[in-house]
């Protein structure tokens, strides 16, 4: 019995060894594997790396040149706002202008028709006083005149002929 428990021991033992070399053997293929796993993955890690820095940095392009150009877009709308505003300023003014410019010359119109009544009224102001000291005196001729047709009649040298053509030269 004792012997065959060494026996059982000594087998167990040497299963044990031999689990164990195994186990070694495999582990050290395992390691082997997956070392060289590791090599590849980290080979393809560093490929990546490569390509994913290679990709930002051609987006960072990308969005660089997009901006550029968003920034050109962005600076001619705001070059033609500008000039945009500078021309409606400029008619603003010019419209402005050309209002000052009417009512001045609305102005003087205003003026000059006014002068011409006030000369018109002048005139006719003139022309009635004339007309009044040409009446005056044609009273005064009339006045006369029946003086003297009224002498007439009295001294008896008047004709009718005489009389008809001092009242003709009267009457117009």
């Amino acid at each position: 019995m004792f012997v065959q428990a060494r026996e059982m021991f000594h087998e167990q033992n040497f299963g044990r060894v031999n689990d164990k070399e195994k186990f070694e053997k495999e582990l050290a293929r395992l390691k082997s594997e997956h070392e060289r796993e590791l090599a590849k993955l980290r080979t393809e890690n560093d490929k990546l790396c490569i390509e994913y820095t290679k990709l930002v940095d051609d987006v960072s392009k990308m969005f660089d040149w997009q901006d550029g150009r968003v920034d050109k877009q962005v600076y001619q709308k705001q070059v033609e706002e500008e000039e945009l505003e500078k021309k409606k300023k400029e008619l603003e003014e010019k419209a402005m202008l050309e209002v000052q410019m009417e009512k001045l010359k609305l102005a003087k119109e205003q003026r000059c028709i006014l002068q011409s009544q006030a000369d018109i009224i002048r005139n006719t102001r003139k022309a009635m006083k004339d007309v009044e000291v040409d009446r005056d005196v044609l009273k005064k001729e009339k006045a006369k005149l029946e003086l003297v047709v009224a002498e007439l009649l009295k001294e008896g040298y008047g004709s009718k002929e005489k009389l008809e053509q001092i009242k003709a030269i009267l009457e117009s």
